[in-house]
């Protein structure tokens, strides 16, 4: 059947145990659909300019809110806007920890050339006129995590002053300080309206002095103005010009025969990395322009060195796009520049890099890392425990780290208590591979005491222990309105990934179940296993799959099969399957229930000890098979589960017969693969 090969590469995935466990999975399907409507979702909202739908996506500060509000009442952002064009690239999807991203191409009219007084009618002229093919175009990362099953934004406020950055410098010619269409003040006369009144005559008598000239607001703070190269091959050439409160400046000389973007992957100031740069920029086929890197830059008078890398950008021949990485390039021999002085407690080193703890703030955890390397690197951190409590939710959202530098970077999250104070630190880091000079590797930080003063008390643990070995213990707490509450306890020196693959509650399973962490060296998180659940309940049973893994060897991944251990003898427990029987065997029991708009669901009865896979080879409602079939779901040892078909089939009509052809087993083949058939079964 066509299932097979599709049925091959899910188990290749599945057994290849990337470190996200995101193969032909339903958090795959996730990614391929949800996300990418959550990016439009907030793409559409951003170019209408609509901050009440755009708050509904995730989160955003109120100012962000008021600004997109604020927009709507532009003329000339209307313009720009009705043209503007996006692209959400559902291959770019990355999962890790409960964070998901997705990239996004956004084009829209290139106004660069325009001139600041032009009307509002030459901007609509320019705008009409101008072909897609010559439209900017700006690329955003966008972080999701999941919320009541559902994607939402966290970088709401990032993203938005990245598009609109990058937009506002096409609206204008001075790096978007100015709007390039001067909208009329409506307190003004219209110069098109007559009145009988005549114009009151405002010729200065000779009593009347002349209006004087505003003072000249004094300069911007800017360090000394340079044209010293820093990157130059057959290509391009960048010459570094200055740094000011814009940013840091730079002339870039475009030796081709086609328009290129120049974004910043990393840039330093005299040994200080800066964290926090946005960059896209346009340079003309054969011609100069001026790029500058958007940030919070260290200004000095003198310049010293820098250190960084560019990414020449052809968004119309991506073959033509490589990295311009430059290392310590002096500027100015007579500048003073200190030495790289990271302050706070060394937790970890090897030849890379080296890490340092600070402190905790209101937005999380506070590291100082140095790289001690003539490349840029992209350390990213997999979990942090403070005082033997597992951070949740840790967002690590930064730029590179430019060669031979230093930056200070935070591993934000809400579940950090700024006041507390901290003896112990466990971690885990990434290292990513940068431009292929290395694999990438991690780096776990074992409990380090970092204050030896504070009294470390072990996070409390409440509730029924439902599995542990020597690598872990799985406690279960109680039911919260969002799904299972648990604490994951790490008992070893390395960084453990914990997921929930199936769970179900008295024999009852949770659908599309989600729960996925790392967990630092020694640490105990308490976490909760999402998925829709009466939480009202009283809890006779759990039963469910979890998969506990090391990143650095997958080979010792394992999974384990909880059975429908007793919380409370007390409890009743049945679960009885819904819809009608068309397949059984020793093993499960399959039930059709019904045809929904996105899918097709069944109830399955999992008659084995062990929590096991189902995947859609084929599947035909009345002979005809529905578009776009996906399903990759798990059920629980002993429970009934159930599971959707992800199409879109005909609502229309009512299901008479039905085949389907599901593959069935586990991830470490307690149930052997096999196939369940079942052809043109009569329904009702």
């Amino acid at each position: 059947m066509k299932g097979l090969a599709k049925k091959a590469v899910c188990l290749v995935m599945s057994l290849a145990m990337i470190s996200s466990f995101v193969g032909c999975s339903k958090k795959s399907d996730k990614s391929s659909e949800e996300v990418v409507s959550a990016a439009q979702n907030v793409m559409d909202a951003l170019i209408a300019g609509n901050g009440k739908k755009l708050s509904k996506t995730g989160e955003f500060s109120d100012e962000t809110i008021s600004l997109v509000d604020d927009l709507q009442s532009s003329e000339s952002f209307k313009l720009v806007m009705d043209k503007a064009k996006y692209e959400v690239d559902a291959d770019s999807i990355k999962e890790s920890k409960n964070s998901t991203s997705v990239k996004v191409e956004v084009a829209y009219p290139d106004l660069t050339a325009i001139s600041e007084e032009a009307s509002l009618d030459e901007l609509k002229d320019e705008i009409e006129s101008q072909k897609e093919k010559d439209y900017a175009k700006t690329k955003i990362t966008m972080e999701f995590a999941q919320e009541d099953d559902a994607y939402v934004i966290t970088n709401g406020d990032d993203v938005v002053e990245e598009l609109y950055k990058a937009m506002f410098d096409s609206l204008s010619g001075n790096g978007g300080e100015k709007s390039v269409v001067t909208e009329k003040d409506p307190t003004e006369t219209d110069p098109t309206v007559t009145t009988d009144t005549a114009p009151t005559d405002t010729t200065p008598t000779e009593t009347e002095t002349e209006p004087t000239t505003p003072p000249t607001e004094p300069p911007a703070a800017a360090s000394a103005t340079y044209d010293v190269i820093v990157y130059s091959d057959d290509k391009t050439i960048f010459h570094f010009n200055k740094v000011d409160t814009e940013g840091v400046h730079f002339t870039v000389e475009n030796l081709t025969d086609h328009e290129v973007k120049i974004q910043a992957e990393s840039l330093s100031i005299d040994a200080i990395s800066i964290m926090d740069i946005i960059m896209s920029d346009a340079v003309p086929a054969g011609g100069s322009a001026e790029v500058v890197a958007k940030c919070e830059a260290p200004i000095h008078d003198l310049i010293g060195t820098v250190s960084g890398r560019f990414n020449v950008v052809d968004f119309e021949t991506y073959s033509n796009t490589y990295s311009a990485p430059f290392d310590t390039v002096v500027i100015d021999d007579t500048a003073p520049v200190p030495a790289v002085a990271p302050t706070g407690v060394l937790i970890a080193e090897d030849a890379n890099l080296q890490i340092y703890y600070k402190g905790l703030n209101s937005e999380g955890v506070v590291f100082e890392i140095v790289n001690v390397t003539g490349i840029d690197l992209s350390p990213r951190v997999n979990s942090v425990a403070i005082n033997g409590r597992n951070i949740k939710d840790v967002i690590w959202y930064i730029n590179d780290l430019a060669p031979h530098s230093m930056g200070e970077v935070v591993a934000k999250s809400k579940d950090v208590d700024a006041s507390e104070t901290v003896g112990t630190i466990s971690a885990q880091f990434e290292l990513e591979e940068p431009d292929d000079s290395f694999e990438e590797y991690r780096l776990t930080v074992n409990t380090t005491v970092v204050d030896a003063g504070v009294t470390v008390t072990p996070p409390e643990v409440q509730g029924t222990v439902i599995y542990e070995d020597v690598n872990v213990r799985i406690t279960f707490k109680e039911l919260s309105s969002d799904g299972p509450v648990f604490f994951a306890e790490n008992l070893t020196d390395i960084d453990v990934i914990v997921q929930a693959e199936s769970l179900s509650i008295n024999r009852r399973g949770i659908y599309d179940v989600f729960m996925s962490l790392h967990t630092a060296p020694h640490s105990v998180c308490e976490v909760t296993a999402e998925g829709e659940i009466d939480a009202s309940q009283q809890v006779g049973m759990i039963s469910g799959g979890f998969i506990f893994a090391n990143p650095d060897d997958r080979r010792s991944n394992y999974m384990v099969h909880v059975d429908n251990v007793v919380i409370d003898a007390n409890v009743t427990v049945e679960a009885v399957p819904e819809g009608t029987l068309i397949y059984e065997d020793e093993k499960i029991r399959i039930y059709f229930k019904e045809v929904r708009e996105k899918g097709v669901a069944f109830d399955i009865e999992n008659l084995t000890p062990y929590n096991i896979t189902v995947q859609d080879r084929d599947l035909l409602l009345n002979g005809v098979e529905p578009e776009g079939t996906l399903m990759s779901d798990d059920v629980a040892p002993s429970s009934v589960n159930e599971v959707v078909v992800k199409c879109k089939p005909d609502t229309s009509t009512p299901v008479t017969s039905i085949t389907i052809d599901f593959a069935v087993f586990s991830w470490d083949d307690k149930v052997e693969t096999y196939d369940a058939v079942a052809e043109n079964v009569a329904i009702g």
